[in-house]
């Protein structure tokens, strides 16, 4: 569910904001009070926004944007008017007692679960607000006391058969305590240790997971689809298996499960995320035909424990990308700085992909899109650019900016589209802001591929990143050389 509402910074739209806010969250599963309470919280936003955003007697637009998403409910209040020192509005939000909170009335308890501000700098701000309709982590309900009975020299399970097949809807539990099992609370997709999450996210189709059971019926194994790109392609992730059921091949029976998935849904292709604490999952994709197109550079925190394997980590986990096929590979016709055309080149070889490159040009639009995806548990941002504008390059500077300073990420990726001819001069341009050239995405945007740069605020190490493949070292070490050429910049 996604809605727009636009209307001009005059109180007399109240009414009408009011009835948009209460009849579009009447559609979820919130209780009539919890309705009231943020149907009371939106308006009090929009007010401050009427009453601020804009100078004494200027006209102006304000959005709300209300989504609600496998149980994730997220509301946003833009304007387009005077810019603020986002760093300030976003202490005033958190404070106790402070000005700005009194005013929106957000400290009462369990209204929402996230908020803060979002600056795009002359194009105005935005503050927004997420509440999770599915709120029981598996480490709190009646059955947390199960996680603690494997260890990590746990005898291994008796040999048996397995049924390796789609998720039931009542498995949920088994799944999120199989991931708890495995990561701990340490694994930085926080939807896993929820199991009404994971059950809305299957039941929408947003995530399709695939689970190896045993002959007593309990889960030892699940990895799934992850339905999270604009174009037609698919992660594969989220994968777990019971440490008293390793090394019997069940990582490897999923994949090939889900891939047949994957050609049902019609996607041209699925990628994977493959840590390099280990080699073991870098394995299992080259197995299944998987060809490195990319680094997901630094994208976990170092508490992150993969138990029985690797416990404590010396710096931030990086992640070899592959990319599996499913189609004839098509040629692609790119634009990118001429330093980089050998690499971008190889990993397209790498692909099978034929490649050619063009020539660049100047920005034709006034105004970019883009989005922002911000993940606290991880301490990663993602900027993702659907279209160039004259804009562009000084809104993605400041949001980088803001993410690092204000909302303390460790790490920030931006994607681009690599077919557009105003990509070589924006990712030069970035390149002097710290940011270092990462890998090729392909199909990853509706109507192509895409270009990942990434900015970190501690830089990584070579030695504590394990790769399987001649390819996948020479990208890990293009990627940190980039990292170091960018860095020397600042």
């Amino acid at each position: 569910m996604q809605f727009e509402l636009r209307f001009n910074n005059q109180l007399s739209v109240l009414p009408s904001v009011s009835a948009f806010v209460g009849t579009t969250l009447r559609q979820t599963e919130l209780a009539e009070a919890e309705v009231k309470q943020l149907e009371d919280l939106v308006l009090r936003v929009v007010n401050y926004a009427i009453e601020h955003a804009y100078l004494e007697g200027e006209e102006g637009e304000i959005s709300l944007a209300i989504t609600h998403d496998s149980g994730k409910l997220e509301m946003t209040v833009r304007d387009y008017g005077l810019p603020q020192d986002i760093e300030v509005l976003e202490e005033q939000l958190h404070e106790a007692h402070g000005k700005l909170s009194e005013i929106l009335a957000v400290q009462t308890p369990g209204v929402v679960d996230e908020k803060h501000w979002i600056g795009f700098g002359s194009q105005g701000k935005a503050l927004q607000f997420v509440k999770w309709l599915h709120d029981s982590a598996v480490d709190e309900d009646s059955h947390a006391a199960e996680l603690s009975k494997v260890s990590d020299d746990a005898p291994l399970a008796p040999e048996q058969e397995y049924d390796v097949r789609r998720m039931q809807a009542d498995e949920a539990l088994q799944v999120s305590q199989l991931i708890y099992r495995t990561y701990g609370g340490t694994y930085f997709n926080e939807d896993v240790y929820y199991p009404d999450r994971i059950a809305a996210l299957n039941s929408k189709n947003r995530v399709l997971s695939m689970v190896a059971a045993g002959e007593d019926g309990q889960l030892a194994g699940h990895c799934a689809l992850e339905l999270n790109q604009a174009g037609p392609v698919a992660e594969v992730g989220q994968a777990a298996v019971d440490p008293r059921h390793r090394g019997r091949g069940l990582l490897n029976r999923m994949k090939a499960a889900l891939q047949e998935e994957a050609r049902s849904l019609g996607l041209v292709g699925w990628y994977a995320d493959s840590v390099t604490v280990h080699t073991y999952t870098q394995q299992s994709n080259a197995h299944h035909g998987g060809h490195v197109c990319g680094l997901a550079l630094a994208v976990s925190p170092k508490n992150e424990s993969f138990r029985g394997i690797a416990q404590e980590l010396k710096q931030r986990v990086s992640c070899v990308v592959y990319f599996h096929g499913l189609i004839e590979p098509e040629l692609r016709t790119v634009c990118v700085p001429e330093r980089h055309q050998e690499m971008v080149a190889a990993i397209y070889g790498n692909l099978g992909y034929p490649v050619e490159f063009k020539q660049g040009s100047e920005v034709t639009e006034k105004h970019g899109t883009f989005s922002v995806k911000l993940n606290p548990r991880a301490q990663m941002a993602m900027i993702r650019v659907g279209e160039f504008g004259e804009d562009s390059l000084p809104t993605i500077r400041r949001s980088v900016r803001d993410l690092v300073e204000r909302s303390h990420v460790e790490v920030v990726v931006v994607e681009m589209p690599v077919d557009s001819p105003m990509t070589a001069s924006i990712w030069q341009a970035l390149e002097g802001e710290g940011l270092g050239f990462t890998g090729i995405g392909p199909h990853f945007a509706s109507n192509g591929d895409v270009v990942t740069l990434t900015y970190l605020v501690e830089p990584v190490e070579r030695e504590p990143i394990k790769t399987f493949e001649p390819f996948a070292d020479t990208l890990v070490n293009y990627a940190l050389a980039e990292q170091q050429r960018a860095r020397a910049t600042l």
